[in-house]
């Protein structure tokens, strides 16, 4: 693990099989990657890299997390990718690729982080996704997705965090699917969706609930428990205001370190 080191330059080959995040490193990814066969974790976050993925990383069937978040590559992620079905937990966010969400991910059976947040990919959500049985975290923040959520979303009962938040989602959401089943954190903000938030059920829930800047409308009823953010719930200009069950903020015993 040479985490935070510092390190400048390009990745040497022999250097695959590690941590190398949070450095300086440039350039693109070595294709001898592919000849680290026993390779289960390859974790390069937080560097310069740039340039598309080789195909070749295709060929490292024994990875089970696969971080590149925060480089700068681009290109379209490459179909050979699809043969990584051993991997848990995939970070490609705030990256420059191109293309939209590839449907192979539902290869990746055994799958329980997804965070594409600002990748440079694009929706829709795969159908994929539906059939992921491990998943618990999905971050698909920021990845222009348009339309109306997909019903199946709700139903994804591993899924314990789910973050839509900053996309062009639209329609109505039924007030049931507010309530989340299993969800202990479902982020929604700054979308244009609609429906009717019945403010009881939600805050009577232990789950976060954000659902800022839409255009939802919400019953009178609020509880003292502040689990849900409907600040400013409405993308027009005429309903820009707070709702009722987000009046005024009272910290107790005056121990608030963090507002949203």
């Amino acid at each position: 693990d040479l985490c935070r080191n510092y390190l400048s330059g390009p990745i040497p080959m022999e250097w695959a099989s590690i941590s190398l995040c949070a450095n300086n490193l440039s350039g693109p990814l070595p294709t001898g990657l592919q000849n680290f066969k026993n390779l289960t974790f390859l974790g390069v976050e937080a560097n310069q890299f740039s340039g598309p993925i080789p195909d070749e990383l295709g060929n490292l069937t024994n990875l089970t997390g696969l971080e590149l978040a925060s480089n700068q590559f681009t290109g379209r992620l490459p179909i050979t990718l699809a043969r990584l079905v051993n991997l848990e937990k995939v970070r490609i966010d705030d990256n420059n690729f191109t293309g939209i969400i590839p449907e192979y991910i539902g290869n990746w059976s055994r799958l329980k982080k997804l965070h594409l947040d600002a990748s440079g990919l694009k929706g829709p959500i795969p159908d994929a996704v539906a059939h992921t049985e491990t998943l618990t975290e999905l971050i698909l923040r920021n990845v222009s997705m348009s339309g109306p959520i997909p019903s199946y979303i709700w139903n994804i009962e591993t899924v314990k965090t789910l973050d839509l938040s900053f996309n062009k989602l639209t329609g109505e959401v039924q007030g049931v699917q507010f309530v989340p089943k299993f969800n202990w954190y479902t982020y929604l903000t700054g979308n244009m969706l609609s429906g009717y938030i019945e403010s009881g059920a939600l805050l009577s829930s232990k789950s976060i609930v954000d659902l800022s800047y839409n255009n939802f409308s919400w019953s009178p009823s609020c509880q003292e428990k502040r689990n849900i953010n409907t600040y400013r719930s409405s993308y027009l200009k005429k309903n820009l205001t707070l709702l009722p069950c987000a009046g005024g903020i009272s910290c107790r015993n005056g121990n608030c370190k963090y507002i949203h």
